[in-house]
């Protein structure tokens, strides 16, 4: 059974979270296909979802990381998306093609890296890197 308060807590929540969503995104499942007509290999795109997001950099500090003794610069990257949207696959590329406050993200390419946390969220917020 479900706590009325608590649910019209979420549901408000929500509704402030998808408020605050300023970038429009296409996102979906990239596969590779050999083309028939000129042997080469395509990209071939299965759209999941399109619709608003946030496309969040949560700090502008970065960690210094060292990897196989490569030492490299990473900040996670978030793109939030309205829970009614449901939870994008890992792996799923986004691609922002609008926003009402930074022109510099579209055509920018991210992927999901893993799953965003559930349960009571108000945003499913995914980890993504960013390609381009």
């Amino acid at each position: 059974m479900s706590d009325p308060i608590l649910m019209e807590a979420l549901d408000a929540g929500r509704a402030a979270a998808e408020a605050r969503m300023t970038e429009t995104i296409i996102a979906g499942v990239e596969t590779e296909a050999v083309d028939p007509d000129t042997l080469e290999t395509i990209t071939i795109v299965t759209p999941t979802y399109a619709g608003p997001a946030l496309v969040k950099y949560p700090t502008l500090t970065v960690s210094d990381q060292d990897a196989g003794g490569q030492q490299y610069t990473a900040a996670q990257v978030t793109v939030g998306v309205p829970v009614s949207a449901g939870v994008l696959p890992v792996d799923s590329i986004i691609t922002p093609t609008a926003s009402t406050v930074d022109q510099s993200l579209i055509g920018r390419r991210y992927r999901v890296t893993a799953a965003p946390q559930s349960g009571q969220v108000t945003s499913h917020r995914h980890p993504v890197e960013e390609l381009n």
